[in-house]
């Protein structure tokens, strides 16, 4: 939670840094009422992705840090501002991660994933947005979702509704409830649990206190004593599937931790890019399989399987492997990780 939009704007700036961290935005706020404290409930569906800060230059890049952390959850990690360089500039600050562009990022590194349709489906979409959110979570995608802020008009950037009516970005990463998974209804004790960009507290929130109210273009959402929430007609999601790629049928599940992993260095500020050490887990293995681990450090080349590409393969002694890369890549790149059965075919130059 990092984003609140200054209300006054300077007419000779179409592009102001209107996001700034509140003032409230620290450790006991955020955990406030015991809402990063796990609850014991009887199911749950976790992905495990590393938290982190995001980069707070250039109008955020929350958008950009949420979609970086969903992507650890199928093996791949792609810098904050190789986010932004796959898409188009739709408002705020250049290529700022938005409702209006961030698809064609994703599409652009590759990236399978499923949006919820906020421009299709009919308003409200409160439920049938909170529906949409529990299934992927229950499948195990991570999910960046756009929500607001108590006090901050809508929509930014003088966009048109629906694109502007959100002020952050972050990522969901699991759902918790008293019920079993694969019980579709939404019910209102159901948990969601996500990141705020904002360091390494987990927060759950349950599905009936999400909803924001909003009454109308340029008035402020009112969203409780949460301070955050859904968007409320509409809302905005895009769950990480997985890669989009020829070979995906071949491939078992990975996610990705790196080290160091709770910021990047800002590149856009100045910084200058470190080296990052992966660590791979692959998942859904059969015990005596054989399987190769390949590793790309860009995205032009990511999903050619060649024998350049390969790093490890290795026969499953369970349904888990864990893969330490000896090698490094740097923090500014997009480098992608993928586990295939050796038997898969490939043809390998």
């Amino acid at each position: 939670m990092l984003h609140l939009l200054l209300q006054a704007h300077a007419a000779s700036s179409p592009a102001l840094d209107e996001m700034k961290m509140p003032a409230w935005v620290n450790e006991s706020t955020i955990c406030s009422n015991g809402l990063c404290e796990k609850p014991n409930m009887k199911y749950e569906r976790i992905a495990p992705i590393q938290p982190g800060v995001q980069w707070m230059d250039a109008g955020g890049y929350c958008g950009s840090w949420a979609s970086q952390r969903a992507l650890l959850s199928v093996g791949a990690w792609v810098s904050q501002q190789a986010v932004r360089d796959a898409t188009s500039p739709c408002g705020g600050h250049d290529n700022e991660i938005l409702s209006c562009n961030i698809a064609e990022a994703l599409k652009n590194l590759k990236i399978d994933f499923e949006a919820f349709d906020f421009e299709g489906t009919p308003l409200p979409q409160t439920d049938a947005y909170l529906k949409w959110l529990k299934s992927q979570l229950v499948a195990g995608r991570a999910v960046a979702w756009m929500i607001l802020w108590s006090g901050q008009s809508y929509p930014i950037y003088h966009l048109t509704p629906p694109s502007g009516m959100y002020g952050h970005v972050e990522p969901v990463i699991g759902i918790q409830s008293n019920h079993p998974l694969n019980d579709t209804t939404v019910y209102d004790d159901d948990k969601v649990v996500h990141y705020t960009d904002a360091g390494t507290n987990t927060v759950y929130r349950t599905m009936s206190s999400l909803p924001c109210k909003w009454a109308g273009e340029g008035h402020s959402a009112d969203c409780g004593w949460h301070k955050y929430g859904l968007g409320n007609p509409w809302g905005f999601g895009w769950a990480v599937k997985g890669f989009a790629d020829e070979r995906a049928a071949d491939a078992v599940p990975a996610y990705l931790h790196v080290q160091p992993w709770k910021s990047e260095p800002d590149t856009r500020s100045g910084a200058q890019p470190e080296a990052l050490k992966g660590t791979l887990t692959a998942t859904g293995l059969e015990k005596g399989a054989a399987y190769d681990v390949y590793r790309w450090n860009n995205v032009t080349t990511a999903f050619t399987y060649g024998a350049a590409f390969k790093r490890a393969s290795f026969t499953a002694t369970g349904d888990k492997y864990v893969y330490v890369d000896d090698e490094t890549f740097r923090s500014d790149s997009a480098t992608y990780y993928r586990v295939l059965k050796a038997s898969a075919g490939v043809v390998e130059a």
